[in-house]
């Protein structure tokens, strides 16, 4: 919890959401990333607790848009 207090968000990313699971020790978090350098910051800060899983996303046409 102490960790989680004292984290510091990256420039380049805005947390919309957050959500703690209550049944395990798990963080759910919805972030924008404008820089994905400050994704793999993100990343790297809480690789020492544990295991980190990232979904990247985006909307669905801006999707389409790139598969042409």
């Amino acid at each position: 919890m102490e960790i989680w207090m004292n984290e510091k968000i990256p420039s380049g990313i805005e947390v919309i959401k957050e959500w703690i699971a209550l049944d395990v020790n798990m963080v759910y978090r919805l972030i924008d990333v404008k820089d994905p350098a400050a994704l793999l910051k993100q990343g790297v800060f809480w690789g020492s607790l544990g295991y980190t899983e990232m979904h990247p996303v985006m909307e669905s046409g801006d999707a389409m848009k790139l598969m042409g």
